[in-house]
């Protein structure tokens, strides 16, 4: 699924076409028992799981996770920005309707996203993850001796599962899918502009997201939210990735708290100028957030499967490499700092002070 459609608007005022036309379904959703009488990950579970990348992937049956929401979503303004520039033929349109010379600006106005998802098979290899994704939370938190704030990790398997009113919720799913409706913006060197009505749909490439939302709560006001629940796909041809998804995540929620109070006293001391310069900033802290996370995810792992003598042998030549992203810019060095620090000091470093861990991450030997 991908599907990417254009129209011209009246700048007066929005159409409403809905792109994805799902039935209603029921509101009845299968789980697991609660996590906390969940039986742990046994190895056994952990050969089972080291298949999963060798299922290949489903993109039917496709149901509703949430309805169309404001939400400003980074992977889908990413892919908007793919699209257009692809379409020659909407480009040159362009260039006679607004007469720009050298420079267009676009922006993104008005985005809602409807969240879809493939909902998994209900056999062994799913109860295998759904085990181990409750084992190695566990596994964290116990590390760190601190109470598991996710109220449910669960697995849907009709539209609209339910959100915990209280503490985190994980849903497990194969994919996960977006449709979106947003207004698009050209504008000219000369301040002609023109607007788009833009619809589509596609699969999300990110197999868990702990996303930062930014809101203008007012004139120069911003507010920063994560969301209360982590969706964690297992449509991966990568076993590393498939084991460190609920671990990374995890950290993401965790982390977040520190991260978000810096985000908030950056604010405070120098007051932003635009929606733009908040961003930017968020972005900045939201790569050293990464860049902690990911080497917290590596030594973790590495622990936690040492505990296995019968680790399946998938996991020593699967692929820990850093993916080649903007947001992970900072990860390498942020696996060096943290193996030399160890998961205590360094995740107790970045809890204190993010500021800290940031000099610390440019300023160390190696890092």
């Amino acid at each position: 699924m991908n599907r990417f459609e254009t129209k011209p608007i009246d700048s007066r005022r929005l159409s409403r076409r809905q792109l994805i036309q799902l039935g209603a379904a029921s509101l009845c959703c299968w789980m697991f028992s609660p996590i906390q009488t969940a039986a742990s990950a046994l190895p056994e579970d952990l050969e089972m799981v080291a298949h999963i990348p060798q299922l290949g992937g489903r993109e039917d049956p496709l149901l509703v996770f949430r309805d169309f929401v404001s939400d400003p979503d980074a992977e889908i303004e990413n892919h908007i920005r793919l699209q257009l520039g692809q379409r020659k033929d909407l480009l040159d349109l362009l260039k006679k309707k607004i007469e720009f010379k050298s420079h267009v600006k676009l922006s993104l106005d008005d985005m809602q996203v409807r969240l879809m998802f493939v909902p998994h098979l209900l056999d062994d290899h799913t109860i295998a993850y759904h085990r181990y994704c409750i084992d190695i939370v566990d596994y964290f938190f116990e590390l760190i001796q601190t109470d598991n704030f996710y109220d449910a990790i669960t697995i849907p398997s009709a539209s609209y599962p339910q959100v915990a009113d209280t503490g985190k919720s994980a849903f497990l799913v194969h994919r996960l899918a977006k449709a979106y409706r947003v207004v698009c913006r050209f504008s000219a060197e000369s301040g002609r502009s023109v607007k788009f009505k833009v619809s589509g749909s596609a699969f999300s490439n990110h197999l868990g997201a702990v996303d930062l939302e930014i809101e203008v709560q007012a004139a120069g006001q911003y507010g920063l939210t994560r969301k209360p629940f982590t969706i964690w796909q297992n449509d991966t041809e990568n076993l590393y990735s498939l084991l460190a998804i609920p671990l990374e995540e995890t950290l993401h929620f965790y982390l977040g708290q520190s991260t978000d109070r810096q985000i908030a006293a950056c604010l405070a001391d120098q007051p932003p100028a635009n929606l733009g310069d908040v961003r930017q900033m968020a972005n900045e802290w939201m790569a050293v957030e990464e860049s902690v996370v990911g080497g917290l995810v590596k030594g973790i792992l590495d622990q936690y499967c040492s505990r296995y003598s019968g680790m399946p042998a998938a996991w020593q030549a699967s692929d820990a490499a850093v993916p080649d992203l903007h947001r992970y810019r900072y990860r390498e060095k942020g696996l060096h700092l943290v193996e030399r620090l160890g998961y205590r000091e360094a995740i107790g470093l970045y809890m204190d002070s993010p500021s800290a861990f940031k000099e610390r991450l440019f300023h160390s030997n190696g890092a």
